[in-house]
């Protein structure tokens, strides 16, 4: 998203915006950084909307359709790791999951400045210390296997994606992707182009997940570093 369209989507944020009431049970799910979710969901649906970094109906939604799915992927992370987020826009994945497994080293790679300065009031506000943020490229990283783990969540068709990310990844690393319904599509189109074997990847897993407190299915991909 350009700097422009962000503007404009800024312009169209309506007066009075309709907040996704908290679910209940959170505390069950995020225990004892509960409060910090909540302020980040607070900082999403306010600052995040007078900013662009979220459509104006997204504050309706806020819980449901990308807070508690993106919580989804600190479940297929080990503890401990060094995780990068490429792609991190307005914090989703990145500091859902720098919040809810503090003993995760995140590196959220960003290439707009604005989107960064945006993570970095984040980070401030919530307390975080957890997270390094770079305002670069997932191109610029290449030659640079660095990670362990590596999360996105909508950064382009798999194929683009892969081609971005796979480079980060040291040998047996693991890439986790938040994917919608053409995820299939994407896989067989994969395949006919010879994605995974150019990308020295695994054929991947589709995993899809109850979201906690939803029950709606979050498909998470799966695909190992060779």
């Amino acid at each position: 998203m350009t700097d422009s369209v962000e503007d404009e989507l800024a312009e169209d944020v309506p007066a009075e915006v309709s907040v996704e009431p908290e679910p209940a049970d959170l505390a069950e799910v995020f225990d004892t950084s509960a409060d910090q979710m909540r302020y980040f969901a607070d900082l999403l649906s306010h600052e995040g909307l007078e900013q662009g970094l979220l459509g104006p109906r997204e504050a309706g939604r806020i819980w449901s359709r990308h807070i508690l799915n993106c919580w989804v992927l600190s479940e297929f992370l080990p503890e401990g790791v060094q995780v990068a987020d490429v792609g991190s826009g307005a914090g989703l994945p990145g500091l859902v999951l720098a919040i809810a497994r503090p003993d995760l080293s995140l590196t959220l790679i960003e290439s707009m400045a604005r989107r960064c300065e945006w993570l970095q009031f984040c980070v401030e506000e919530l307390g975080l210390d957890n997270v390094q943020i770079r305002n670069a490229r997932a191109e610029d990283f290449r030659g640079k296997p660095a990670f362990s783990h590596l999360t996105a969540r909508a950064v382009g068709n798999l194929s683009t994606l892969l081609g971005w990310t796979a480079p980060l990844v040291k040998k047996h690393g693991t890439m986790l992707f938040l994917k919608g319904a053409s995820v299939d599509a994407e896989i067989e189109k994969a395949k006919a182009n010879y994605v995974f074997a150019k990308q020295k990847v695994s054929l991947p897993e589709v995993l899809t997940v109850a979201t906690p407190l939803t029950g709606e299915p979050t498909r998470v991909v799966r695909l190992i570093k060779k």
